[in-house]
């Protein structure tokens, strides 16, 4: 009996084992070969160790470039060439399992070349592509405004350099930006007062028909200024802070701050926004990824709906909030506020049902709902009674009826 038994744990112990590497061969991913080079811009230790670095990680990119046209067309390639690139590639090492350098040329000549058999995970790759073309399905490509206000040393300035780093990341990942020329009508003072006003911000996205704006603010210091043989230098320092806000509920998406850290420079005003430029650089990549993983977040778990209802008295008030929150992928419903027989309500909804919101709303029992309006992250309706409604229509009929009946001629 002993022995049926170390004979019985044998077997579970090597079945799970070759299981487990059945598994492990069925996963999906692929192996690959790919080669990076990289210039040695100083033939130093470090130099050589810089070139190398950036060697092998062109071929790691490459070949998870590699693994990305294993799995979607040259079509889709092109078209989303610049959205991957920044969001599918800017990860490339989240992608690669492991690696092995094939061969190391060690910088020779001045060229450093690397070429690796990378394992990629396509599972993976699979599973972000199709979530980035989500996004902007699901998001509908929401227009991007951004208006920023820029001080150097106390004094605010013309230019925008913020605003344009920010426009082009955005660009690249193809969500569109408000015109360059309809910027140029919102003057300095409103893009001070934006920042400090999230309502004033508001109205200026609704103003130019943005979904999405972006306020902030950019102050660039001198924090040293010494001479060195006769000739001046300027140390600056950069603090962006940004705030993005949805348009149609106010409601802020995410607020990020970056500092450039120290840029000196021979000339006061180009070194202050060298530093601008250095810190709007690293505010823009920061503020887009956190954008384009809320964004993620609601098309894939919970989105935040405003539903504002008109013509609620005390009852529908009572009726409609616990009509909604019975229903199936509401998460929670919260009251901001009731005033003027205006209710206006917070609602968690599943991303995946979102879609289709409002027909839900139609089709609601014991309440009747009337979709007035729908943005991106609102929908406004009117309340009313089936019940009564149904009983003006039975009446209008009867009364129709009746009038009809008396018209009609008494002999023929």
């Amino acid at each position: 009996m002993k022995k049926i038994n170390i004979y019985l744990a044998l077997f579970s112990f090597f079945s799970v084992i070759a299981m487990g590497s059945w598994a492990h061969a069925q996963a999906p991913q692929k192996v690959l070969e790919a080669e990076g080079m990289a210039a040695v811009r100083t033939q130093t230790p470090d130099g050589i160790l810089r070139a190398k670095d950036e060697a092998t990680n062109r071929a790691l990119r490459r070949a998870v470039e590699s693994g990305v046209g294993a799995l979607v067309d040259s079509e889709t390639m092109v078209q989303n060439y610049q959205l991957l690139d920044d969001a599918i590639y800017s990860q490339v090492k989240g992608y690669v399992k492991n690696y092995d350098v094939l061969s190391d040329n060690n910088g020779a000549d001045g060229i450093y070349r690397v070429r690796i058999r990378a394992t990629v995970s396509l599972a993976q790759l699979t599973k972000d592509i199709k979530a980035l073309n989500i996004i902007r399905e699901k998001k509908n490509n929401p227009r991007v405004m951004v208006v920023f206000n820029e001080l150097i040393d106390g004094v605010t300035q013309q230019g925008g350099l913020t605003s344009s780093a920010m426009e082009r990341t955005f660009q690249r990942m193809d969500f569109p930006v408000i015109d360059k020329a309809q910027m140029d009508a919102i003057k300095d003072r409103d893009a001070a007062i934006s920042y400090a006003n999230p309502d004033k911000a508001v109205a200026l996205g609704r103003r130019f028909g943005a979904e999405v704006v972006i306020v902030g603010e950019a102050v660039s210091d001198l924090i040293d200024n010494n001479v060195a043989y006769g000739v001046s230098v300027f140390a600056y320092e950069a603090r962006l802070t940004a705030k993005a806000i949805k348009v149609d509920t106010g409601q802020i998406l995410t607020t990020t701050t970056v500092e450039s850290g120290r840029t000196d420079g021979g000339g006061r005003m180009p070194t202050a926004k060298k530093a601008i430029q250095k810190g709007a650089e690293k505010l823009a990549k920061t503020l887009s990824n956190e954008i384009v993983e809320k964004w993620r977040s609601e098309v894939f778990n919970t989105v935040a709906v405003q539903v504002v209802a008109d013509n609620v008295n005390g009852a529908r008030r009572r009726e409609f909030k616990n009509a909604l929150s019975s229903i199936r992928g509401v998460r929670k419903v919260s009251e901001r506020s009731f005033l003027n027989r205006i209710l206006i309500l917070d609602v968690d909804v599943d991303g995946a049902m979102w879609k289709g919101f409002d027909q839900t709303l139609e089709n609601m029992s014991g309440i009747g709902v009337e979709i007035t309006g729908k943005t991106q992250n609102r929908i406004d309706v009117r309340l009313y009674d089936k019940l009564s409604a149904v009983s003006e229509t039975v009446t209008e009929t009867i009364v129709t009826e009746e009038v009809q009946a008396d018209t009609k001629p008494m002999f023929r």
